[in-house]
């Protein structure tokens, strides 16, 4: 019975998700018929192998980075680690024009970096690889470090005991049982990056467009939807297998980090120093050059690029639509998320757990199209961009509270339900407040996220629906030094609404991983 009252729990959002997922993606594969052929196309196998080789390659780079980190930061105290922890989420909360800013700023043609070091990264790869680790690093970090928290000191202690030197204890006892987290860590950062679509769409031109640039071409620009089609079920395929891979490797819940540990010393120290210095360097080097960027100017500090922000009449409408689209959005992805996650908690479903990354696996581009396929009438109206938003916001709120509902002890319920309280009681009084902290974390992440979101917004949007991102985009897409100054202004201004954002609902406390 209790299963079967977590799958009606579910339901809101399993009807939503079929609405705004199944039936718009339906729409579209039947739309252009699955032309297969494309898979012997020599350029779109071209485009699958760059996709698959850059998230290997980027997941590959932030294993050997946050790996070591993270088991570190689990095993050794030292001042500012709580503050180092809580920071390392503001890339993954960072909308994506404002991580392409701040990368061209520093590596780009005339970039800061560029230019003293005589090194134009431009019409490389490496633009798209470092911009694929600043988002995806945190999120190796966090989970590896959940993975290594979760390995008894103890049984770390024994090793060294017996005459094992550090290295050899962290190799032979804490990977081992670590193993699941890492690898997890390492799916989730391939599927980030394998799907990304604003990094590869700025970052990577006509040479290293990725399988989403191609169905963002295909189906927004050239209509040519039986190839597209093809492209979105190879990708699915993919995405598909690797989630299912991920729940299962998940399902460990976060870490418990160890009270007591000792100061970072000698070694130790200097390797906390050298891999955070670098993690550092990738993950907030680029929110600083766009701050920077947006205030000087070609002959030194000036604010005439904000004072160009500020007296555009667009700025407030700008504004406006991206604080109340978002909070519309969040409101909707708080109510279904919370229901999800705890029907998903209530029926123990691994199928449950798969479709609550569903939304993650599909271009919003492409869902974007087939918003315009399946419901036409509703494409021009802001419930359908609202309904969009809240789609995308949707798996973080609930891959945020479902690890902490699998954490909590089943005897409280049952002690509560002993007292005589209801079903509905003793989630109210005994649910709620325990898992208050996740569902903030992950309300935090989705409105952070939506803030900066930009994808769908430029296939369903209207003139008078633009948003910050929108305005950032138009900038970006203008030559002149005073149009790039101008999208650095607004793009901190996005910087700063989603950092604020993140702050203000999770408090420091919510459960991020």
């Amino acid at each position: 019975m209790t299963r079967l009252g977590g799958w009606l729990l579910a339901l809101p959002a399993l009807v939503f998700t079929a609405l705004l997922l199944a039936l718009p993606l339906g729409r579209t594969l039947l739309e252009g018929g699955v032309n297969f052929a494309v898979w012997r196309d020599p350029y779109f196998l071209g485009r699958l192998g760059w996709t698959v080789a850059q998230a290997a390659g980027t997941a590959g780079l932030a294993l050997a980075l946050g790996g070591p980190f993270a088991y570190l930061l689990s095993r050794h105290d030292f001042a500012g680690k709580g503050l180092l922890l809580r920071l390392l989420l503001l890339p993954f909360v960072t909308p994506t024009l404002v991580a392409v800013l701040g990368l061209s700023a520093l590596l780009g043609p005339q970039g800061w970096l560029t230019r003293p070091l005589g090194l134009d990264l431009s019409e490389t790869p490496a633009l798209l690889i470092l911009g694929n680790l600043f988002f995806n690093l945190p999120v190796m970090v966090r989970l590896a470090y959940g993975g290594f928290s979760r390995v008894s000191p103890g049984l770390i202690g024994a090793a060294r005991t017996l005459g094992a030197t550090p290295w050899r204890a962290a190799l032979g006892v804490a990977l081992p049982l670590a193993l699941p987290g890492l690898a997890a860590g390492v799916i989730l950062v391939f599927l980030y990056s394998a799907l990304s679509f604003g990094l590869p769409l700025a970052l990577g031109g006509e040479r290293y467009a990725t399988l989403e640039v191609e169905i963002y071409t295909l189906t927004a620009l050239q209509l040519r939807l039986s190839e597209a089609s093809a492209l979105i079920v190879g990708q699915l395929a993919l995405t598909l297998a690797a989630t299912w891979a991920y729940t299962l490797l998940s399902r460990g819940g976060s870490g418990v980090p160890a009270a007591g540990l000792a100061r970072a010393r000698g070694g130790a120290l200097a390797a906390l120093w050298g891999l955070g210095a670098v993690t550092v360097l990738i993950c907030f080097a680029p929110l600083l050059a766009v701050v920077a960027r947006g205030l000087l100017g070609s002959s030194g500090p000036t604010l005439a690029y904000w004072q160009g922000v500020l007296a555009d009449e667009d700025t407030p409408l700008l504004l406006g639509n991206t604080l109340r689209f978002a909070l519309a959005a969040l409101l909707g992805a708080t109510v279904l998320g919370g229901l999800y996650a705890l029907g998903a908690w209530r029926a123990r479903s691994r199928v449950l757990d798969v479709v609550s990354l569903l939304p993650l696996m599909v271009s919003p581009v492409s869902l974007a199209v087939g918003y315009l396929l399946a419901y036409p009438q509703l494409s021009a109206t802001l419930p359908m961009l609202i309904a969009a938003y809240t789609l995308l916001a949707l798996p973080l709120v609930v891959r945020s509270l479902l690890p902490a509902l699998r954490a909590l002890p089943p005897r409280l319920l049952e002690a509560a339900r002993t007292l005589g309280a209801t079903g509905g009681a003793a989630h109210r009084t005994v649910t709620l407040p325990l898992t208050l902290p996740a569902l903030r974390g992950g309300a935090a992440l989705a409105l952070a996220t939506v803030l900066g979101e930009f994808g769908a917004t430029l296939v369903l949007t209207r003139p008078e629906w633009a948003t910050l991102s929108v305005g950032l985009y138009e900038r970006l897409g203008r030559p002149g030094e005073r149009n790039l100054g101008e999208a650095c202004a607004l793009a901190t201004v996005l910087l700063l609404l989603s950092a604020l954002a993140f702050t203000v609902l999770d408090g420091g406390e919510g459960e991020v991983t």
